[in-house]
């Protein structure tokens, strides 16, 4: 994985536009339209229920119909999106109860990840963990929400390589995108220092990982796993305050 700037984040949520569809390119161009999609998904430009237009997507990316048909049909497999037959594609719900279910499996995912990784991972990824560490420090005090998405989700494409395992990663990815949409979604019930507790802890396991710390790996996802939940519940409480 090539080291990238955070600061190139934004440019990177919208990739696919103005690529060019070659029979070469075609999988790349519905990749990059698939994460840009995903990524306004997440940070809630595309709430809960609002409607997806193929027709307008293709023309604001500068793409066909093709691509923006194929992210459609692997955002709907995340259940990031729902397609109705005859209505179309729509931004599914986010629902709390779910939530902890996705959580109980991706915790046990996230400890082997993080444990092999740490074992595993060459010279260069522990090198790019660092680097995507420095990246996330410094991005901490940005208001631009868009480098902490970079960040997280590039370390964890790259722990996902380093555990060298090759079915892991179809799995993981959809469930890192529905937590990190149930994050932003509850914003406005942040603390004032939550941003910063989250992505702390996200740092210890980068750090353990870059390190090649196995044990230690292997708590920062057990403390990341005490937050989450803990968020988790925190919502759920005030969702049933009446």
């Amino acid at each position: 994985m090539s080291k990238r700037s955070a600061t190139h984040a934004n440019a990177d949520l919208t990739a696919a536009a103005g690529a060019e569809e070659t029979g070469e390119d075609v999988i790349s161009v519905a990749d990059r339209a698939y994460k840009t999609i995903e990524a306004r998904i997440v940070q809630l430009k595309y709430p809960p229920g609002f409607p997806l237009s193929e027709h307008q997507l293709s023309q604001e990316l500068g793409i066909s119909r093709t691509p923006v048909r194929e992210a459609f049909r692997r955002l709907a497999l995340d259940q990031i999106i729902e397609i109705l037959p005859r209505k179309g594609a729509f931004v599914t719900d986010v629902e709390v109860k779910q939530y902890f279910h996705l959580l109980d499996l991706r915790q046990q995912l996230e400890l082997f990840m993080a444990v092999r990784a740490a074992k595993r991972a060459t010279a260069e990824q522990r090198e790019t963990m660092a680097q995507l560490a420095a990246e996330l420090r410094a991005g901490m005090m940005e208001p631009e929400q868009a480098i902490f998405v970079y960040a997280d989700r590039a370390y964890k494409d790259l722990i996902v390589e380093a555990c060298r395992n090759p079915f892991i990663g179809n799995i993981i990815a959809p469930m890192h995108a529905l937590s990190r949409r149930f994050w932003y979604y509850y914003r406005h019930q942040w603390h004032a220092d939550e941003a910063q507790v989250a992505i702390n802890h996200h740092l210890a396991v980068m750090d353990a990982v870059a390190a090649g710390d196995e044990a230690a790996a292997g708590a920062a996802v057990g403390q990341l796993f005490v937050y989450l939940e803990s968020f988790a519940h925190r919502i759920l409480h005030n969702e049933h305050v009446i």
